[in-house]
């Protein structure tokens, strides 16, 4: 089987997705804007030498040549707007999408004609897939009563990576911080209320991992802040240097605007670190508050200050939680299990 995957090759979670059916002994194809090299996968280029607007020109008037010069079995774009776009000027069939986030839940909110861009190419799909019961939902709801087979399907943590979490002792004051460097995630919130944290604990610490468009500014609102003492930045981390930070931080705080099931929550979860996270509805499909995490308003530094310093100050809290998280990820978010859900559904396509 000749499987065609439509998405950001440089994304690490499209790239467990191809690793998966390399490994499964499918013969795979990628087709995306950016450049990277994939073991066992063949990627191709939409434009080149563009970027912006002109690249995405160029995409849209050599999609359906491309994906009918690879003849897949099967076409799987990742990402309704930008993407799904793409697979649907393509018009190839069977197409499965599958939907991250932004795209069905912010997007069709901006404008009216990003909302028509979601609504065509979810109906155009013959399959769809979300990460979380809420983005089906909202799914659902850009159907308008079309029928599509749609499956809930969590990324989740490998089985590999997953019993190979060592035990160790945790430092009991290390909070971390995972998401990237954009408008989205709120760093700066954590860092506003990290700074009352600290008021109140002053040998507590933060880790922020990650990248992006705001570092700069995040750094400088640290140091007007002088929480230089009590903030680390370590940059972007290799996924086996993520399991360590996790694995030693009592806490794991991630507070966006809007998400799916981050699988950085999931790997929070497994790891035993204890989640203090925006109340949003994918969030509250694994974290029950007070139980095995605490749900805090995205943008209320005080709201979240609270919730740390509850956090740091409850350590039986934290312990109690561990267990009921990894066997809440055991349960439904082994990555191995999920991608042979999707495998089935593959199959079932293209009979």
């Amino acid at each position: 089987m000749r499987l065609c995957f439509l998405g950001d090759a440089g994304s690490i979670h499209l790239q467990r997705w191809i690793d998966y059916y390399v490994h499964a002994g499918y013969e795979v194809e990628v087709i995306s804007f950016r450049s990277c090299e994939i073991k066992g996968a063949k990627v191709h280029l939409l434009a080149r030498g563009r970027s912006g607007r002109w690249a995405y020109i160029e995409a849209l008037a050599k999609i359906r040549r491309l994906v009918h010069e690879l003849h897949p079995d099967l076409l799987h774009a990742h990402y309704a707007t930008s993407f799904g776009l793409l697979a649907l000027v393509s018009s190839f069939k069977p197409l499965v999408v599958s939907a991250w986030g932004s795209d069905v839940l912010v997007a069709p909110k901006e404008s009216i004609f990003l909302r028509l861009i979601v609504e065509q190419v979810l109906k155009h799909a013959d399959a769809l897939t979300s990460d979380s019961s809420y983005m089906s939902e909202r799914m659902r709801d850009l159907l308008k009563g079309q029928e599509r087979i749609l499956k809930t399907v969590t990324m989740g943590v490998s089985r590999d990576w997953f019993e190979k979490i060592p035990e160790v002792n945790k430092k009991d004051l290390q909070i971390l911080s995972l998401r990237g460097h954009q408008e989205i995630y709120n760093i700066d919130v954590i860092i506003q209320a990290m700074a009352e944290v600290v008021k109140k604990i002053p040998e507590a610490k933060l880790v922020i991992a990650g990248e992006g468009p705001e570092t700069p500014s995040l750094k400088t609102l640290t140091s007007s802040l002088g929480l230089g003492d009590s903030i680390q930045f370590v940059g972007q981390l290799p996924h086996a240097l993520v399991q360590n930070y996790l694995t030693e931080s009592s806490i794991s705080v991630s507070v966006p605007s809007s998400d799916a099931t981050a699988v950085s929550l999931l790997e929070t979860m497994a790891c035993g670190s204890f989640p203090v996270v925006s109340d949003l509805p994918a969030n509250r499909e694994w974290i029950d508050s007070e139980v095995n995490g605490l749900l805090v308003p995205a943008k209320d530094a005080h709201a979240l200050s609270q919730a740390l310093l509850r956090a740091l100050n409850e350590k039986d809290l934290r312990i109690k939680a561990r267990e009921i998280n990894k066997q809440r990820v055991r349960n439904k978010a082994i990555w191995e299990e999920n991608m042979h859900e999707m495998e089935e559904l593959y199959k079932e396509l293209i009979r």
